[in-house]
């Protein structure tokens, strides 16, 4: 498949279903999510709402994602890496080098984001030792 250098929606779409069909099946990951999400037909729509919301502005997308990791036991910053890490690898392998890096780009800055939230709302300093974002 020759790599697509237009972010699409119908691409997105593609992304992230590969992206979770990959997810379900790792190591790390996957009992994670697949523990959490009871439907996977429900979940995806929403990914894909969520990125079409992020890279395309379409404002789709009106979840709260903090509350809904916040609440998992166990997460670790590992967690976090080997998700950006299938991230990119998938979207590198769906848009040119420059389309993928708005992709990854704006995982890196959410994950920041989201770890740092959920670091606050379990009562840790975002930094410290124990901080999933350190």
């Amino acid at each position: 498949m020759e790599k697509a250098s237009q972010i699409t929606p119908q691409l997105i779409e593609k992304l992230v279903y590969d992206f979770y069909d990959q997810i379900r099946t790792d190591n790390l990951l996957g009992p994670v999510f697949n523990a959490e999400i009871d439907d996977w037909d429900e979940h995806l729509p929403k990914m894909v709402s969520f990125w079409n919301s992020v890279i395309l502005k379409t404002r789709t997308y009106n979840g709260r994602p903090v509350p809904a990791h916040a609440r998992l036991e166990g997460l670790t910053k590992g967690h976090f890496d080997r998700w950006l890490e299938m991230f990119e690898e998938t979207a590198n392998t769906i848009f040119t080098p420059e389309s993928a890096n708005e992709f990854v780009s704006r995982a890196h800055q959410i994950a920041m984001s989201l770890k740092n939230a959920i670091d606050v709302q379990h009562g840790v300093l975002p930094g410290a030792p124990e901080a999933l974002s350190g």
